[in-house]
């Protein structure tokens, strides 16, 4: 067990590193001087004495910044290593008084001290005397007499009576005011200010000045288009789109929507909305007229990509679109896209399937030769209506046929298949969908996760469950997206939410199809200096079957949460996170005849040193997932396309009311910055024994010509399980199988290493 210990210290040491090395530097800091003779390295920076402002808020006001916290604390040469500038010094301690003075303490002192730590490196410490802060006592607003709504306009007002008077509040209060009135129809809407300051004690006076409530006029529509080809979106449908109407109270809140109705078309390279200038006006002040400018592109795209993965062999997609559908600026898109190429039937043969897993020296496609061995495939057409009878919402109509799959998991056939959503943004980078698909069609899972879950091991049973049938699922989407960069992000952060729910005959589902599930993911990107990124991923969901409280219940195998892979946890192989189902090998199975024909009764096993052909994910109705990798950017060849990463993941997927059992896999990779998103390798260690399980077989010998197919065997070492001939077939006498089987021991340790390769967006 001492390895394992010595795991989680390594675990600890790994995320205490990456984290120390990302400690951000603040604004405007750079390393200062350190190549002059006898410059003096800043190993700490502390500030005492105040207490209004912190320390944080502070440092990101100044340029004298400590070196990186690895190097600083370890005197390792890791990060940045920034050293002391006198003059800067002299000038932080202005800009902290200048700071403080902005937010009303007009008689704050700064002061320094350098102080020696050894030859090369100081302590750098501000000596704050905060003073007392100059209180606003009054704040009078006047101007709004006839104003409807000025109660809403003076709302949401951050500067204070009581509070210190700050500067910076106080300027945005007057922009908030103002935009306020232009938004209620005061285009020219303006203000004077006036404050005064005595001894501690500060008044604001601030007068609007509304002016005339206008409208907006017809708007001006010009369009640039592309060669000769003529104006290929009509005005009345661009004035259509703008939703803008003669009449309405201008806005520039409206402004804006309208630029954003606009591009969402992908109809336009240039797009500008703004008023016309004043001399183009109509005379008064009552109507603003706009004009719209545009330059259309190219109406109709022929999109196409191929590939090779390791879990699909040869891939292709297609995707024609059509942006002006009808001459009416509505989109059409026709989808067509297949994976399995070269293993799956009919597109198959012995040479291309050898291709598709290396020449034997990969089996990953024949691991899962049950759901990878007939091609997979989409085809549809999406009909998507720019604005929903004239609110925000962006409305997708979408009919479908389509076969897909989770690796070792299920096989999912939809015949045909319908889709209905809608989506509108309802934040800044933020949009909620919500949707509702119909579908006719049918879901193959494993032989041994039906039995093992669902108690259902013979032909018959399984039936029941993998027969067509209609499946309608109401859902509900928010995607929040603060990133730099879409394909491979340096900074901001990624969330996702969703529920999805089948449980009433009214959404059109099948009785036995009932579910309900919620997951959601969030994930953050830190800059860690020198191009380095610090990533972090949270994912966690759970599914339930008609009610909130039903966790036993039969849930469709593709509803249900698997883990593990290249985007999860990357010390286990692609779904194989929580139990699993073995299946054993012929070579390793003993028969034990109990009684001899012609009252046939046998009974199978293995022994604990058996191996096993291969593993069945049987997924879960929970799931938990943490990922924290260091990305460092390679300083010696290709620091613009290569990164070598540092990750522990940990996760697990359970059944509840079952408890997780948490496991942490550390690792190493090597991402591959290519136009098509991150090409990533990486190598996970598994320190983790096998789960135990139980262990199937299905043996064709025994099962009586002209009978129903064999039943799937249990083969659990030590098991009481006796098959009888019952109907003609060799049956078990009661379902189940204990979970007394565990595979032998991976050694050496390299074995307990995991190889996972992806190419995508991360995670």
């Amino acid at each position: 067990m001492k390895w394992r210990g010595a795991l989680r210290a390594a675990t600890i040491a790994l995320f205490a590193a990456a984290v120390s090395v990302t400690t951000p530097a603040p604004a405007g800091a750079q390393d200062l001087t350190c190549d002059e003779p006898g410059a003096r390295e800043v190993r700490e920076l502390v500030f005492r004495g105040n207490r209004a402002v912190s320390d944080d808020d502070l440092a990101l006001r100044i340029r004298t910044t400590p070196s990186a916290l690895l190097r600083r604390s370890l005197q390792l040469p890791l990060g940045a290593r920034r050293c002391l500038d006198p003059n800067e010094l002299a000038l932080d301690a202005l800009r902290l008084k200048r700071y403080y003075r902005e937010r009303g303490f007009y008689y704050t002192n700064i002061d320094t001290l350098v102080q020696p730590l050894d030859k090369d490196a100081v302590r750098v410490v501000f000596n704050v005397d905060e003073g007392p802060p100059t209180m606003l006592t009054s704040y009078d607003v006047k101007g709004l007499e006839g104003v409807p709504d000025s109660a809403e306009i003076l709302n949401r007002r951050r500067l204070r009576v009581g509070q210190p008077f700050d500067f910076g509040l106080y300027t945005a209060d007057l922009d908030s005011m103002v935009q306020r009135l232009r938004n209620s129809g005061y285009y020219r809407a303006n203000q004077v200010k006036s404050y005064e300051t005595d001894s501690l004690v500060a008044r604001v006076e601030v007068t609007l000045l509304p002016g005339t409530r206008a409208r907006f006029g017809q708007p001006v529509v010009n369009v640039d288009t592309l060669d000769d080809r003529g104006q290929q979106i009509s005005d009345g449908t661009v004035l259509r789109v703008l939703r803008i109407r003669p009449g309405d109270l201008y806005s520039d809140r409206a402004i804006l929507e309208a630029q954003r109705n606009l591009f969402q078309l992908g109809t336009y390279r240039h797009i500008q909305v703004a008023p016309l200038p004043d001399s183009l006006q109509p005379p008064g002040d009552s109507i603003v007229l706009l004009e719209v400018r545009l330059a259309e592109d190219y109406m109709r795209r022929l999109d196409s990509e191929v590939g090779w993965a390791t879990l699909d062999c040869a891939r292709i997609r297609f995707q024609y679109t059509d942006l002006n559908f009808a001459q009416t600026a509505r989109r059409l898109e026709v989808t067509a896209q297949a994976s399995k190429i070269g293993y799956g039937e009919p597109l198959a043969n012995r040479l291309t399937r050898d291709i598709c897993t290396l020449n034997g020296r990969s089996n990953w496609l024949a691991e899962d030769h049950t759901f990878s061995s007939v091609l997979h495939y989409y085809g549809g057409l999406a009909f998507r209506q720019p604005r929903l009878l004239g609110t925000r919402w962006v409305p997708t109509l979408s009919l479908y046929s389509e076969r897909r799959g989770e690796y070792k998991a299920y096989l999912r056939t939809t015949n045909v298949g319908g889709d209905f959503s809608a989506l509108r943004d309802i934040a800044d980078r933020t949009q909620l969908r919500l949707g509702y698909s119909l579908e006719y069609g049918q879901t193959d899972a494993a032989d041994a996760l039906l039995c093992a879950l669902f108690s259902r091991c013979d032909e018959p049973s399984r039936a029941g469950i993998t027969e067509p049938a209609t499946l309608g699922v109401a859902s509900a989407t928010i995607v929040r997206v603060h990133t730099d960069n879409l394909v491979s992000p340096t900074r901001g952060s990624i969330m996702r939410a969703e529920a999805r729910t089948s449980a009433s005959s009214l959404l059109g589902t099948s009785d036995s199809l009932f579910f309900n599930k919620a997951s959601g993911d969030a994930g953050w990107y830190l800059p860690g200096g020198w191009g380095n990124v610090l990533a972090v991923r949270f994912r966690a969901g759970a599914v339930v079957g008609r009610g909130l409280s039903d966790t036993r219940n039969f849930v469709p195998p593709q509803e249900r949460l698997y883990a593990g892979g290249p985007t999860s946890v990357r010390g286990f192989q692609p779904n194989e996170l929580g139990d699993v189902v073995y299946i054993a090998r012929e070579a390793d199975v003993t028969v034990d005849i109990i009684v001899p024909e012609p009252d046939l009764t046998v009974r199978y096993s293995v022994t604990d040193t058996s191996g096993f052909e291969r593993v069945v994910p049987l997924g879960g109705n929970s799931l938990f997932v943490a990922n924290l990798e260091y990305r460092v950017r390679d300083p010696f060849f290709f620091p613009d396309f290569v990164q070598y990463t540092l990750f522990v993941d940990a996760g697990d997927v359970w059944n509840r009311p079952s408890k997780p059992s948490i496991k942490w896999t550390p690792g190493f990779g090597v991402r591959l910055l290519t136009p098509v998103g991150p090409l990533q390798a990486n190598i996970g260690l598994n320190p983790y024994e096998r789960r135990r399980g139980p262990i199937y077989f299905e043996d064709p010998n025994l099962a009586l010509s002209g009978s129903a197919i064999s039943p799937l065997y249990c083969v659990s070492p030590a098991n009481d399980i006796d098959i009888k001939r019952i109907n003609n077939v060799l049956q078990p006498v009661r379902s189940g199988c204990d979970e007394t089987y565990r595979p032998v021991e991976r050694r050496p340790w390299y074995r307990r290493l995991t190889f996972t390769f992806s190419i995508g967006p991360d995670f």
